[in-house]
């Protein structure tokens, strides 16, 4: 029974999150039509703004570096800023296909670590773990109740007897636990994997006004600079969740750290299995949930 439960969570893992690798490596643009187009649609409502913004920005820029600026350094200031307003026109002209192009970049970067044929996601039985059910599973009483000593042999049959029968039930409970942990695991891996594409479709609608502000002065470009290192995080988080599902696995598969397993008592190898098979699903959700914040640090 208890290797059918292991067996059972297994399962539920290779399911849930082969489903969450499909959503890992699918592009915001082709994840939903329907939800793609209403992005377009608000970013249509708002992208009529982004010319006036840039014109009110650059204005300001204007006021502020020019006149500030030495006398010699004027003329070569006001044409600078203007023709940065020209480039960042024709950028804004162009700045859905923009957006499109940099998503394009983070998902062939997901593309390619999740394409990778030797590193697998899924979970199954490691030898450990197969020869820790044998051994549990096997285990019986060796004491014999001999006629001369029945009183002293029956106490110590009684006492190994229960002493057994508490391994496998404590087997059996962190069989239950290891269930419940990696359902709970995939579906917060799943829930980052539906957040992974929706948030850079919730702030692309804002692209316009917000690259609009890079005409200003240099606070005004740090905005910008600011969205498009998070938008960029947002699209290649998805590389970063993929990482992390594969080196969990890995670790599960494989073992945690390596040392002379078969040296250890019966209740120190149960222990260790069942302490591995619940703590690794945690933190590889644990992992996939900080992504954003992760990738935030370098982008």
């Amino acid at each position: 029974m208890t290797e059918g439960i292991f067996n059972t969570a297994y399962g539920i893992w290779n399911s849930l999150v082969s489903l969450a690798m499909t959503l890992f490596t699918t592009s915001p643009t082709a994840a939903n039509s329907s939800v793609y187009s209403t992005c377009r649609l608000m970013y249509n409502a708002i992208t009529d703004i982004s010319l006036p913004v840039a014109i009110v920005f650059f204005l300001i820029a204007i006021c502020k570096d020019v006149v500030s600026s030495p006398p010699d350094q004027q003329v070569r200031k006001f044409f600078s800023d203007g023709l940065k307003l020209c480039i960042l026109i024709g950028i804004l002209a162009n700045l859905w296909d923009v957006m499109g192009y940099i998503m394009q970049i983070a998902d062939g970067v997901t593309d390619k670590l999740s394409s990778n044929g030797s590193a697998t996601y899924l979970m199954s039985m490691s030898g450990d773990l197969s020869s820790v059910i044998a051994e549990v599973e096997d285990l019986s009483p060796e004491t014999e109740i001999h006629f001369t000593s029945f009183g002293t042999d029956l106490i110590a049959f009684a006492k190994e007897y229960l002493e057994i029968a508490m391994t496998k039930l404590l087997f059996f409970i962190a069989s239950i636990i290891t269930l419940a942990i990696i359902v709970a695991s995939c579906i917060s891996i799943l829930s980052s994997a539906f957040q992974r594409i929706l948030k850079p479709l919730a702030i692309l609608p804002f692209s316009s006004i917000t690259v609009a502000l890079a005409s200003g002065s240099h606070e005004a470009e740090r905005v910008t600079v600011s969205y498009i290192k998070t938008f960029f995080g947002f699209c290649i988080s998805g590389a970063f969740m993929v990482i992390c599902v594969k080196l969990g696995t890995a670790l599960t598969n494989g073992g945690l750290i390596a040392f002379d397993f078969a040296s250890l008592s019966t209740n120190e190898k149960l222990l260790y299995i069942s302490v591995q098979n619940m703590i690794t699903p945690i933190v590889i959700a644990g992992l996939v949930k900080i992504a954003d914040s992760v990738i935030g640090r370098f982008f």
